[in-house]
């Protein structure tokens, strides 16, 4: 399913604006340098491992690769379907945090994410990049949000495509269930999909999006 836009936030959400440029401009220097951007700025589980463990590495110098590789990804597939995600979910959850703490949970959600996808891989040298786990997050607190919210969703049905309004508990259930099925599947697995990444960083918008409603 993928989802073209949420019937239910009117508006144009500045800060998710400004999130998908600062995701553009590092996605075209990626283009620009190649590879070796990657090999720069990637952090793997195994390299958080080994600084708990063995003391390698610099604590503040991996974690500055961890969130600038929050802002990278690994081709324009990749790249295109977090910033379409992004655009149809974030205003939604902009609004409803205010700026703010929307680009503090954004930011807290790039380490969250990667930490999740750590406990479950901890073995793996395999660098993690990309947007995935903190729009997770966000689509987590969406559902709290706008629990009844229509999602207008491009579904593909064998040969035939439909666009149709799905509500977004249904999107969020099936999306999860997907996710949690190949996290499931993935484990004991080198997997260079962070499937753990977006299990967590939904989580964690779930239940950072219930707090806000229940303490604001």
């Amino acid at each position: 399913m993928i989802p073209v836009k949420d019937t239910n936030t009117r508006g144009i959400g500045f800060v998710t604006i400004g999130l998908i440029m600062a995701n553009i401009i590092v996605f075209v220097e990626e283009v620009i340098n190649g590879p070796s951007i990657i090999e720069l700025y990637s952090v793997a589980p195994l390299d958080i491992v080994r600084w708990f463990t063995l003391g390698k590495g610099s604590f503040i110098a991996l974690h500055k690769k961890i969130f600038i590789s929050g802002f990278m990804h690994g081709g324009y597939i990749h790249f295109a379907g977090n910033m379409l995600f992004l655009y149809v979910f974030g205003p939604g959850v902009e609004k409803a945090f205010g700026r703010l703490r929307y680009i503090l949970f954004y930011f807290i959600a790039i380490f969250v994410a990667f930490y999740a996808h750590t406990f479950f891989n901890a073995h793996s040298d395999i660098p993690v990049i990309g947007a995935s786990g903190a729009i997770a997050a966000i689509m987590g607190a969406y559902l709290i949000f706008h629990p009844k919210a229509r999602i207008m969703t491009i579904v593909p049905l064998l040969f035939i495509i439909k666009v149709a309004e799905i509500p977004a508990v249904i999107f969020m259930a099936g999306w999860f269930i997907l996710q949690s099925a190949n996290g499931y599947l993935s484990i004991g697995m080198q997997t260079s999909i962070a499937w753990w990444a977006h299990i967590g960083g939904f989580v964690m918008g779930v239940v950072v999006g219930i707090r806000h409603r229940l303490f604001r």
